[in-house]
């Protein structure tokens, strides 16, 4: 591929980026379930992410995935062990202030 193919390659996926529908993608739409599901599915999301964004438990989840019929992600159940067991707690020092915080959700 030459050097001007790969730079319009990489400006048409920006402008599809920016100029899609990505409602999808907020809470509410009909598809966010599913969208958030496929995510899961894909990596780009983890379980206790999914749990968090749907209000629900890892086995439903699971259950939902199914009944979409998307696949079951290969570490499915290591994360659905994991959020039995009791989370650590992250935290990012701020080198200003010189103390340990909470890093902020991206879902917040």
């Amino acid at each position: 591929m030459s050097d001007d193919d790969a730079i319009r390659c990489i400006l048409k996926a920006i402008d599809l980026h920016r100029f899609s529908d990505r409602s999808r993608f907020e809470e509410g739409h009909r598809d966010y379930e599913r969208t958030t599901l496929e995510g899961w599915f894909l990596g780009a999301l983890s379980l206790p992410r999914v749990v968090k964004r749907l209000g629900t438990s890892g086995e439903e989840a699971l259950k939902r995935l199914t009944a979409y019929g998307i696949e079951r992600p290969y570490f499915a159940d290591l994360e659905l062990k994991a959020l039995s067991t009791v989370p650590g707690k992250d935290q990012a020092l701020d080198k200003v202030r010189g103390i340990w915080t909470d890093p902020a959700d991206e879902d917040d």
